[in-house]
C-alpha cells in the first residue's frame, strides 16, 4: 500500500517503524506483531528514517508505548469496562495489546490517516474510528455512553501543537468529561528538542512537523485550569530496566535524559 501523508501526519510512521524494528530484538520490552505486519504491507522508504533517526530515539518511542500501555492496564484493573480514547491514533496498535474483552476503545485522527488505518487495521465491535481533528471537539458526539470510567491516551501528538492549543484542549476535555483522566508524553524546552526540530525533521523531509509545546513543569499545567490535577509524572526511562543489547552510550543517554527530565510521562485528571 502506498503512503501519501504530509506534515505532522507523516510522523506517525516513525513510532510504527520503531515498534516494528525494536520489537524484533531479543528480550524487547514491547513486542508489537501488528506493527511488524503493517510495515511489511506499506510501500514506504523506511530506510530514510533509519538513516537519520538514531537508535536511541527509536527506543524512546518504544518505551513511550510501553509506559502508556502500562497505565491503561493499571486503569483497567479498577475500571474493567472503561472507555479508552486514543487521541491522534495514527497507526497505533495498543488496543490489541491491552484488550481485556470488556473495554470500549476509540481511535481519533484526521481523515487521511484514518483512510490508511481502516485498510490496515479494521475496526472491531469494541474499537471504533473517528475521522476528525482532536481539537475540533465535534467527535464528542460519537462517544457512546461511558460505563466505567474514561481514560485518554496521547503518544507523540500534543508536542506538535502550541501551548495555547493544548491548554484550551485540556479545558474542553474538563468541560465535557469531568472525572476523566489523560496520559501523555511531554518534552522539555532544551537543546535536544531544538536539534529535533531544526535538523532531524528536516533531514527526514518532515520540516513542517516541529515541536511547538515545550513542557516545563506539572505545576504549571495545574495552573491552566483549577480542574486539572496531576496524578503522576516521571522521566520516561525511570520505570524500566536496561537490557543487555543496549550499548553503554544508549544507557548513558537514557540516564542523561532522565536526570534532566527531557522527556516525561504525565498522568492527570479533570476534576468536576
Amino acid at each position: 500500500m502506498k503512503v501519501n501523508l504530509g506534515g505532522v501526519q507523516e510522523t506517525l510512521l516513525i513510532p510504527l517503524w520503531s515498534r516494528a524494528k525494536l520489537g524484533k530484538e531479543n528480550n524487547s520490552i514491547l513486542v508489537d506483531l501488528r506493527a511488524i505486519d503493517i510495515v511489511e504491507k506499506l510501500q514506504y522508504d523506511f530506510s530514510k528514517i533509519d538513516k537519520y533517526f538514531p537508535y536511541f530515539l527509536h527506543l524512546v518511542n518504544l518505551v513511550r508505548a510501553k509506559m502508556l500501555e502500562n497505565m491503561i492496564n493499571e486503569y483497567l484493573l479498577n475500571h474493567p469496562r472503561a472507555t479508552i480514547i486514543n487521541l491522534g491514533a495514527g497507526l497505533d496498535t495498543t488496543f490489541y495489546r491491552v484488550d481485556n474483552g470488556l473495554l470500549n476503545w476509540y481511535d481519533i485522527d484526521l481523515p487521511d490517516v484514518m483512510e490508511i488505518r481502516k485498510k490496515l487495521i479494521p475496526e472491531t465491535d469494541r474499537s471504533r474510528y473517528i475521522e476528525e481533528s482532536i481539537f475540533e471537539m465535534q467527535w464528542i458526539k460519537s462517544i457512546n455512553e461511558i460505563r466505567d470510567g474514561l481514560l485518554f491516551i496521547s503518544g507523540g501528538v500534543l508536542e506538535y501543537f502550541n501551548k495555547n492549543v493544548v491548554k484550551k484542549f485540556f479545558s474542553d476535555l474538563a468541560d465535557h468529561f469531568p472525572e476523566s483522566e489523560i496520559a501523555f508524553n511531554a518534552i522539555r524546552n532544551n537543546i535536544i528538542s531544538s536539534i529535533f526540530n531544526y535538523r532531524l525533521m528536516r533531514q527526514l523531509g518532515m520540516k513542517s512537523a516541529t515541536m511547538k509545546w515545550k513542557f516545563s513543569s506539572p505545576e504549571k499545567i495545574e495552573r491552566w485550569d483549577k480542574r486539572i490535577v496531576i496524578l503522576e509524572h516521571y522521566p520516561i526511562f525511570s520505570k524500566i530496566n536496561t537490557e543487555k543489547n543496549w550499548n553503554k552510550n544508549v544507557i548513558r543517554t537514557m540516564k542523561l535524559y532522565d536526570r534532566h527530565k527531557i522527556i516525561n510521562i504525565v498522568h492527570l485528571k479533570f476534576m468536576k
